[in-house]
């Protein structure tokens, strides 16, 4: 019989580990929308809780080994991760608003993503960076990122708004893709509000290429309108949980789902069958 390596069964318990956490979210979603529909508000209290649970057993400390540095905020220190790997990952790659990398790249890479959820920091830290080092920055494709509200629904926060609010008020200085990356290097418990005005503020001063004056939580026309598309591209979608993603072939309007969001070696197949799809550029 043979056996598994040290490694190799590491690998194979976090996948279970990855697996068990998405079918709970999965669960806990479908019976908040039932609860909602049936109007059980005391028995949606007991949803929430079991994913809030379901989530924590399999939750590590994914920015462990992210840079930190501390940074005053009305005279306190605010620990804030990740400055240095954001510089590095996204240093000489052009952005448009929410859209990084070659705007005539033959494919786009489409995440959709929420702020305060676990399952996405994991993807921002482990998996994105792979993806824009590999696809992104040589040329292969372009990556957008859209981001959904789904947690704050679910734990009865509004701090996930405010930070997704502030995180689309950043695209006009093309500076979105820097600033969601750190708010996903410093995220907080998803059942809690730790997105406060302090803690975005110290990311803020602390993101590459962003002043900290530029923080803005509140919703404006800019971000109202990249909220409305981001919510009726995961509808059409039929977005079944975050992050999710998907491929897009130049001139379509063909999407191309990856299951399995932490695989680069997917996302690069995705990205070569769209390639052969793509339209001309005029």
């Amino acid at each position: 019989m043979l056996r598994m390596s040290g490694a190799k069964k590491k690998q194979e318990a976090a996948r279970q580990a990855r697996l068990e956490r998405e079918a709970a979210e999965r669960a806990a979603r479908e019976r908040s929308r039932r609860l909602k529909i049936l109007g059980g508000a005391g028995v949606a209290i007991v949803a929430v809780v079991a994913l809030v649970l379901a989530l924590g057993l399999f939750r590590g400390d994914a920015t462990e080994n992210l840079e930190t540095q501390n940074i005053e905020v009305e005279g306190a220190k605010v620990e804030v991760k990740g400055a240095d790997e954001t510089a590095a990952l996204y240093n000489g790659i052009p952005q448009q608003g929410e859209l990084l990398g070659d705007p005539n790249a033959p494919a786009t890479i489409v995440e959709i993503a929420d702020l305060k959820c676990p399952a996405c920091q994991l993807h921002a830290i482990d998996t994105h960076p792979e993806i824009v080092k590999q696809l992104v920055r040589t040329g292969k494709a372009n990556l957008k990122i859209k981001l959904v509200n789904f947690r704050d629904a679910a734990a009865g926060t509004t701090d996930g708004e405010a930070a997704r609010n502030a995180a689309h008020n950043m695209v006009p200085q093309n500076t979105f893709f820097n600033f969601q990356n750190m708010v996903f290097n410093n995220q907080g418990d998803e059942s809690e509000t730790w997105a406060t005005d302090r803690k975005l503020t110290a990311i803020a001063q602390g993101t590459p290429g962003v002043e900290g004056d530029q923080l803005n939580t509140s919703e404006t026309p800019e971000s109202k309108k990249l909220t409305e598309s981001a919510e009726k591209l995961a509808t059409a979608l039929n977005v079944q949980g975050t992050p999710s993603i998907y491929v897009q072939a130049r001139g379509t309007n063909e999407y191309t789902h990856v299951p399995n969001f932490n695989s680069v070696e997917d996302v690069s197949a995705a990205v070569e069958e769209a390639t052969k799809n793509a339209k001309a550029t005029r």
